[in-house]
């Protein structure tokens, strides 16, 4: 029997964080009974206490844990893996991504400058190995990937995307708190779903808010121009965050505060209604991909600019730290009603190029 351990952000009941590991599951079980799939904590109290002599295959999983404060990249994830390879384990990078960079960062990346990344050449030479022995290593985006080139990894590294383009919504059990919820959401025609939540002010212009404020005047004029607002979170520590957006929002007739926090599964089904969605979050702006539902991404750290990146969907970027949220916001409304077909088009080329890529391990065994 082949054992496989998948390191991520897991046990925090992050929706984003767990369906990383959910997807992997998921994708794993095809493989049949002869694979064995453990799961243990990214953070290096867990992490340090996992053995990896037992398993015949370690995977760095999806998700924002190729980041870390100064470095980009967390040594002790590295000298794990590292540490893998010296006794002759396999390793496998799938969907991992760079976060927590400065914003003056994404405008060197994309104009090929150098970046102030401060490493021994030790820890240089170990980030390469680890790439270049890695049995197969995808990458959120484009910005990562020109991250690792700074750190030197020039051939070893590719593209994969994120899991979450491997999202597809499924038939689901509607609870009867659901079958209300969709009961309201399909008595209205014009419907903008809207997550918020909070990064406890880690957000580009680290002032969450300011950008909470200019969301609610526009949701205000869309609510008079003939919206419905549904508001939902994909974590529980949201829940204040969204609670006070929702008091700041006039005519309340016109808006839903779904306290309820559900699995993606669940979530695409009640925004398969929506005209399109406005995200705080990362992974709402797959779940509403997967439901084929146009998005507005607010840019609040590094690992979003990377993903729409991904897919040239920039445009509908809204970044935390300008000072005309509200005004942008309003004229990408403008703009996906008259281009929704369009914009659609070109996602779910996106989507579909991106599954093919980052399924591949599965179709080739893992590669173990």
């Amino acid at each position: 029997m082949k054992k496989v351990l998948y390191i991520g952000w897991i046990g925090y009941k992050n929706l984003g964080d767990e369906l990383m590991a959910d997807i992997f599951k998921q994708q794993f079980s095809i493989l049949g009974e002869s694979y064995k799939l453990d799961f243990v904590n990214i953070e290096h109290k867990y992490l340090k206490n996992v053995s990896p002599n037992q398993y015949d295959l370690i995977v760095l999983g999806g998700g924002s844990i190729l980041s870390g404060n100064g470095n980009l990249i967390h040594p002790y994830i590295i000298e794990y893996l590292y540490n893998c390879l010296t006794i002759n384990k396999k390793i496998m990078i799938w969907g991992s991504g760079i976060d927590w960079a400065p914003k003056d960062y994404i405008e060197r990346l994309e104009n090929n400058v150098e970046i102030p990344i401060l490493i021994s050449n030790n820890f240089s030479a170990k980030i390469k190995q680890v790439f270049m022995e890695s049995v197969w290593s995808g990458v959120r985006g484009p910005l990562t990937l020109k991250v690792l080139e700074q750190y030197g990894v020039r051939k070893d590294a590719h593209i994969s995307g994120d899991p979450g383009f491997l999202l597809k919504p499924q038939v689901i059990s509607k609870n009867e708190q659901i079958n209300k919820l969709q009961s309201t959401l399909q008595h209205n025609e014009k419907i903008i779903g809207v997550n918020w939540g909070t990064s406890f002010n880690n957000i580009y212009g680290e002032d969450e808010i300011t950008v909470e404020d200019q969301l609610a005047v526009s949701l205000n004029q869309f609510i008079e121009n003939g919206y419905f607002i549904y508001l939902f979170s994909v974590w529980r520590q949201d829940f204040p965050s969204i609670e006070r957006l929702y008091s700041k929002l006039d005519n309340k007739s016109q808006v839903i505060l779904d306290r309820n926090l559900y699995n993606e599964y669940e979530l695409m089904d009640i925004l398969q209604n929506c005209t399109f969605t406005i995200n705080f979050k990362l992974h709402a702006n797959f779940i509403s991909l997967a439901a084929n539902v146009p998005f507005i991404a607010f840019g609040y750290r590094f690992k979003v600019f990377d993903f729409v990146k991904s897919i040239n969907h920039e445009k509908y970027l809204v970044s935390t730290d300008e000072q005309n949220i509200s005004e942008q916001i309003s004229q990408l409304e403008s703009d996906i009603i008259n281009n929704r077909s369009t914009i659609l088009s070109n996602l779910n080329v996106h989507q579909t190029n991106f599954r093919k890529k980052i399924i591949e391990p599965f179709n080739n065994g893992l590669y173990i």
